[in-house]
């Protein structure tokens, strides 16, 4: 009695299962295709997805053929006035004394030979003292020399008492040689008087020294600048030091100074600053009249040059996830396609693509977020 039962349900069954499935529901400006490409060799498929625009859709969006061009643009940098290399100076004194005077100040111009500080020294005038004892037994031992070979000549003299004579004079002119050389070191001055003079012209940027102090040898008490030998020293990102060039072309912008001045690219730092990621640009100004002066700060924009590269407006470029960069390539008239993309720095509103495209593609370069809020509604 329950057959047909049984045969009624399974009726039911093979009725619901040969029905026609419900259409998707469509967006009102695009839909979803899967493009299936038939390879050329082993049969394999290929799927690429992509969004279509509706015709209406369309004038919001603006595609160009993108080709490698080269890419000139301006990188800004902070930078600071500063004394070249090899440019600073010191001065100090060879012999332990007390400071008596001070003749400058920090910021005090000065020529090469100006004195800077005196001092009061028992060794100068020890010193000073043992030239004129070097001096005078020279000038002995010179004299007796010559009476030796005189009496040599004249037969009265032996020859092994002219040769210690001879030995003696050598040994007293070496001796004062070193005298003299001292002398020359610790400068002009007499009795215990040391004059510290400026080793070259330029400006007094650090006193180490006060009247009374004591100094020992080899103590710089200050430290001097040449005026003519600042440059100005920009710090650069480590990403953009591969489009800086020696000789590249420099704007300076210096608060202090009522307008932009010029200069080029001389050098750069042969390390990176770890924490900042940074490297020093050395720049020369092409005015020696420009009014510089040392810890003044700056504003640089390096004109830049790189090899021929796809270059997009920053707006064509979407960050996706904080991670992922795209870009949308037009596959089709209206139909468009997501492209992962590694860019590089973006300057004055463009952006360069460094891998991801090739020339002849056509590139969404208006619109992007219409397509992709149109793509994130059909996921």
């Amino acid at each position: 009695m329950r057959t047909p039962f049984f045969l009624a349900l399974l009726l039911t069954v093979a009725a619901a299962g040969c029905g026609s499935p419900e259409s998707p529901t469509q967006t009102p400006l695009a839909d979803q295709e899967s493009l299936d490409a038939q390879g050329d060799a082993g049969g394999a498929q290929m799927k690429s997805r992509g969004v279509r625009l509706r015709p209406e859709s369309l004038p919001y969006i603006s595609v160009t053929t993108i080709e490698p061009k080269p890419f000139a643009g301006a990188i800004s940098a902070p930078a600071h006035v500063d004394f070249r290399a090899k440019a600073i100076s010191s001065a100090g004194t060879v012999v332990a004394g007390r400071i008596s005077k001070i003749h400058v100040q920090v910021g005090d111009k000065v020529k090469a030979g100006d004195p800077l500080a005196t001092l009061a020294s028992a060794e100068a005038a020890q010193m000073r003292s043992d030239f004129l004892r070097a001096k005078a037994e020279l000038e002995r031992e010179e004299n007796h020399y010559r009476r030796q070979e005189e009496m040599k000549r004249t037969g009265v003299g032996l020859e092994i008492e002219r040769l210690d004579a001879e030995a003696q004079r050598d040994e007293a002119r070496a001796d004062y040689t070193r005298s003299l050389e001292a002398l020359r070191m610790l400068g002009e001055g007499s009795g215990e008087e040391v004059i510290v003079h400026a080793p070259v012209a330029g400006t007094v940027l650090k006193a180490n020294a006060a009247v009374g102090s004591a100094v020992q040898p080899g103590a710089a008490l200050f430290d001097l600048g040449e005026s003519s030998a600042l440059w100005i020293i920009a710090d650069v990102f480590e990403r953009d030091l591969l489009l800086v060039e020696k000789g590249s072309r420099v704007t300076i912008d210096i608060p202090s100074l009522d307008h932009p001045i010029t200069g080029h690219v001389v050098g750069e730092s042969a390390a990176i600053q770890a924490e900042l990621r940074r490297a020093s640009v050395f720049i020369e100004t092409d005015s020696a009249e420009v009014p510089l002066r040392p810890g003044m700060f700056a504003r640089v924009s390096i004109q830049a040059t790189a090899p021929k590269q796809i270059v997009l407006p920053t707006s064509a470029v979407l960050i996706k996830d904080g991670k992922q960069t795209i870009v949308y390539v037009e596959i089709a008239e209206g139909l468009f396609e997501p492209r992962n993309v590694l860019v590089g720095q973006a300057r004055e509103g463009m952006t360069p693509v460094l891998e991801g495209l090739q020339g002849g593609e056509r590139v969404v370069v208006k619109g992007a977020l219409l397509i992709d809020a149109e793509a994130a509604m059909l996921l």
